[in-house]
C-alpha cells in the first residue's frame, strides 16, 4: 500500500502539467492552485469535492490524490486560512484607537484583509499614486500649484517664497525681471492663484536688448494679479496661462522708434501665445512715442475680453465685451453698438455675414494730445479739438470651411471725425505718408489752410460780437407816475421767464452767405476703409497695418470735396445776388422811365 502512495506522488511530481483537478467545471493546473492557494479567494470557508485525476491513459486514481502529501497540504493551509479569519465588523470592535481603525477601513478597501501589503500590491498602488498625479496635473493645474504654493507658504515665509518664484521665472524669461513683493496666496473660492505687488520691468540684457528692446521698454507695478493655468493649453504651445485678471496696473510704456525688420509681436518669445478671459481694472498707463516725441496718458477704467490672442490681438480687443478708459482725460469706449431703432428678427438676415458691429467712440480731444500736429500727414494742424466715432464690422468666424468664409473676410470700418475750432498754418514740408510719399503740395494746401482760418475768424469774431452785446440793452429810466396803483406782475420780477428762449434785441436780420452754419465751428470728415482680415494678423499697433495712410487719404478726399462745395456754394450765391441786384435795377429804371 505505501508503495502504491509513493508510486502515485512520484507520478505527480514527475509530471505536474499534465494532471488536472476538475471542481465540477473548474479546471486548473497544480502549479496554478499552489498560486492561488495563499490568496484570498481561498479564505472563505468551502467544501471542496474530491478531485477526479485524469492521466494520459484516461484513468482515475482517486486513492492516489487523497494519500499524496500535496494534497493534505493544500488542505491543512486551508483549513488554518479559515480557521483565521475575521469580519471587518470584529476588527473595528476591537480596534482601539482613530488610526487603528482607519488602517483597517484603509486595508479592507484596498485588500479587504488586514495584512501587511505585499510586493505586487505596493508596486500597483504606487503606479496608481503617480497615474492619478498626472491626471490631476493635466486636469487641475490650479488646483494642483496653489497646494505646492500653500505647502511652501506654511513652511516658509510667504516673502521667500515670492522671492524664489521670481527668481525662477527670471531664468526662463529673457529680457524681463520680476518682483514679487507680497506673498502668493491661493484664491479657492475663484478657483485662481493671486499675486499682490508685483513688479516687471525689461532688462539691459546686451544679448537680448540689442535685438527686441529697440522696439519697447516698460516697468509696469501690479496691485493684484489673479490667474489660473491650463497644462492642455501649455501642451498645444499656446501658453501655460488660461484666465487673467489685472487691477491697479501703473507705471510707463516706452514705445522706440519703429524699425523694418522688427515688429512689436517679436518682443514675444511666443507669438501662439493665447489668453482666456483678461480683465483689467483700475489701471493708468503712461506711454512715450519716441519717435514723435509725445506722450499720453492711458487709463483704463474696465476692460473684459473673451479671449485675447497674441497673433490676432486688434481684432480680439474690437470683440472685446466692453472697454472703458480716457486717453488724457478724454473719455474712450469700446461696446457692440445698439441700433436705435428696434431690433427684429430679420435684422439677423442682413448682419449675418458679420460676428458683431463694434462701436469705437472718443469724445473730444485736443489734437496736441493725439500728436497730429506732430504727424507727417497733417503737419498743418496749428490746434483745435477733434471727435472720434468708428463703427467696425467684424467676419464671423466659421468653424467649418465655406464660400462665405473666403467672400466675407474683410473688416469695414466707418469713421467719422469731428473737428473743433481747428486752427493751421503753413508748415515747413510738405504733408506726407508713412513711405514719405507726397500727399498735397504747397500750392494745394493754400486753398485748405485758407478755409479752415477763414471759418475759424468768422467763428470767433461772431462769439465776440454776441458776448459784446447782452440780451438786456442800456436801462431806461421810467417815472415812478407812470406804474398804475395795482399791477398784476410785481415789479421786483427782473429775470428771464424760465422755458422762454433768450431774444437778443439788436441780433442781426440779413445774414451773408459766408456766415458760419454753426456756432461751435465744426469740421466733420468721414470715411470708409476695408481691410482684409489676414493684414491684421501679428499687428500690435495701427501704424504696422497701413490703416493711417488709408484713412489720411480718405480725410484729405473728403476735405477737398468739402472745399470744393463750399467755393462752388460760394459763388453760386453770388451770381445769385448780383443777378437778383442788376434785375432790381432794371425793373426800377424801367419803372422810372414809364413815370
Amino acid at each position: 500500500m505505501l508503495h502504491c502512495v509513493r508510486a502515485s506522488f512520484l507520478k505527480l511530481v514527475k509530471r505536474p502539467n499534465i494532471v488536472q483537478f476538475n471542481y465540477g467545471h473548474l479546471a486548473v493546473v497544480r502549479p496554478v492552485l499552489y498560486r492561488f492557494s495563499n490568496r484570498r479567494w481561498y479564505s472563505e470557508k468551502v467544501n471542496l469535492p474530491k478531485p477526479n485525476i485524469v492521466d494520459n491513459t484516461g484513468r482515475s486514481s482517486v486513492g492516489d490524490l487523497e494519500n499524496s502529501s500535496d494534497y493534505l497540504h493544500i488542505q491543512n493551509i486551508l483549513l488554518q486560512k479559515n480557521q483565521q479569519r475575521i469580519t471587518k465588523q470584529k476588527l473595528l470592535n476591537e480596534a482601539s484607537g482613530f488610526y487603528e481603525r482607519f488602517k483597517i477601513s484603509t486595508k479592507w478597501f484596498l485588500i479587504r484583509e488586514n495584512r501587511p501589503f505585499n510586493g505586487e500590491e505596493i508596486s500597483t498602488l504606487f503606479s496608481w499614486l503617480i497615474l492619478s498625479q498626472v491626471v490631476w496635473v493635466i486636469l487641475g493645474t490650479t488646483t494642483f500649484v496653489s497646494l505646492l504654493l500653500f505647502t511652501a507658504n506654511t513652511v516658509f515665509a510667504k516673502e521667500i517664497v515670492g522671492k524664489l518664484v521670481g527668481n525662477c521665472l527670471n531664468k526662463y524669461i529673457e529680457g524681463v525681471d520680476v518682483e514679487f513683493q507680497d506673498a502668493l496666496v491661493p484664491e479657492w473660492k475663484k478657483g485662481n492663484i493671486s499675486f499682490q505687488k508685483v513688479k516687471i520691468k525689461t532688462t539691459d540684457n546686451d544679448g537680448f536688448n540689442k535685438r527686441t528692446n529697440q522696439l519697447i521698454s516698460f516697468d509696469l507695478s501690479f496691485n493684484r494679479i489673479n490667474l489660473t493655468l491650463s497644462v492642455r493649453k501649455w501642451l498645444r504651445g499656446q501658453g501655460l496661462i488660461q484666465n487673467l485678471y489685472i487691477s491697479g496696473m501703473k507705471g510707463d510704456v516706452s514705445i522706440q522708434k519703429e524699425q523694418k525688420d522688427y515688429r512689436l509681436i517679436d518682443w514675444f518669445s511666443n507669438p501662439n501665445y493665447e489668453l482666456g478671459e483678461v480683465q483689467v481694472d483700475d489701471s493708468c498707463i503712461s506711454f512715450s512715442d519716441v519717435e514723435n516725441d509725445q506722450k499720453f496718458r492711458l487709463s483704463i477704467y474696465n476692460m473684459q475680453m473673451s479671449q485675447l490672442r497674441l497673433q490676432w490681438c486688434l481684432p480680439d480687443i474690437f470683440n472685446a465685451d466692453v472697454v472703458s478708459g480716457a486717453i488724457n482725460h478724454s473719455l474712450f469706449s469700446i461696446h457692440k453698438r445698439q441700433p436705435k431703432l428696434c431690433y427684429l428678427n430679420d435684422f439677423e438676415n442682413d448682419l449675418s455675414p458679420w460676428e458683431r458691429i463694434t462701436r469705437l467712440r472718443l469724445n473730444p480731444i485736443s489734437v496736441r494730445d493725439l500728436g497730429l500736429d506732430k504727424s507727417n500727414a497733417f503737419n498743418w494742424i496749428q490746434g483745435g479739438q477733434v471727435e472720434i466715432i468708428a463703427d467696425l464690422m467684424l467676419p464671423k468666424k466659421y468653424s467649418e470651411p465655406s464660400k462665405f468664409e473666403e467672400d466675407n473676410k474683410y473688416v469695414v470700418m466707418d469713421l467719422k471725425f469731428t473737428f473743433r475750432d481747428l486752427a493751421a498754418r503753413m508748415g515747413e514740408v510738405t504733408p506726407k505718408l508713412s513711405d514719405n510719399k507726397e500727399l498735397l503740395s504747397f500750392d494745394e494746401l493754400r486753398p485748405i489752410i485758407a478755409f479752415i482760418n477763414t471759418q475759424r475768424g468768422a467763428f470767433h469774431s461772431i462769439r465776440d460780437f454776441d458776448s459784446s452785446n447782452p440780451v438786456w440793452p442800456t436801462k431806461v429810466s421810467i417815472d415812478k407816475k407812470s406804474y398804475p396803483d395795482k399791477t398784476v406782475i410785481s415789479s421786483g420780477a427782473a429775470t428771464w421767464p424760465e422755458g422762454e428762449k433768450m431774444i437778443q434785441l439788436n441780433r442781426e436780420i440779413i445774414k451773408y452767405h459766408d456766415h458760419p452754419s454753426s456756432k461751435d465751428n465744426e469740421l466733420v470728415l468721414t470715411g470708409r476703409i476695408v481691410k482684409d482680415i489676414n493684414d491684421l494678423k501679428n499687428m500690435f499697433l495701427f501704424k504696422e497695418t497701413g490703416v493711417y495712410d488709408q484713412l489720411t487719404m480718405e480725410l484729405y478726399a473728403d476735405l477737398m470735396k468739402m472745399i470744393e462745395e463750399t467755393e462752388y456754394k460760394k459763388k453760386n450765391d453770388w451770381v445769385k445776388l448780383w443777378g437778383t441786384t442788376v434785375a432790381s435795377q432794371i425793373l426800377i429804371f424801367g419803372l422810372g422811365a414809364i413815370v
